[in-house]
C-alpha cells in the first residue's frame, strides 16, 4: 500500500511540474482620443490625410513622436507635438 501511494504521488508531481516557456509581446500601438468642441474640426496627424474626429472615438497611431494639427473653418486651433507611449491612450482636448 505504501508503494502505491508513493508511486501515485511521484506520478502526480512529475505531471504537475510541466511548464511552458516563451514570451508574450503585445503589438506596438497607441491610441488618441479627441475631446472638447469638435464641431467643424478637422485633425491632421503628421503627414496623414486630415479627418473629422468623433467625440470619444479611439484612433490608432504608432508609438513615438507625432505632430497633431487641428483646424476649424481653416483657422489653426491646435499645433501640438505629442510623444505617444505603447499601449497608452492619450486624450487631446480641442479648444
Amino acid at each position: 500500500m505504501k508503494k502505491i501511494v508513493i508511486l501515485l504521488l511521484s506520478a502526480l508531481l512529475i505531471s504537475a511540474c510541466g511548464y511552458m516557456t516563451g514570451t508574450l509581446q503585445k503589438s506596438e500601438r497607441s491610441f488618441v482620443v479627441f475631446s472638447g468642441n469638435l464641431e467643424n474640426v478637422s485633425v491632421q496627424i503628421d503627414d496623414r490625410p486630415s479627418f473629422f474626429p468623433a467625440n470619444g472615438k479611439h484612433y490608432q497611431v504608432s508609438p513615438g513622436k507625432h505632430n497633431i494639427l487641428a483646424y476649424r473653418d481653416g483657422k489653426l486651433l491646435l499645433n501640438r507635438i505629442v510623444i505617444l507611449e505603447n499601449q497608452i491612450t492619450t486624450e487631446i482636448n480641442i479648444p
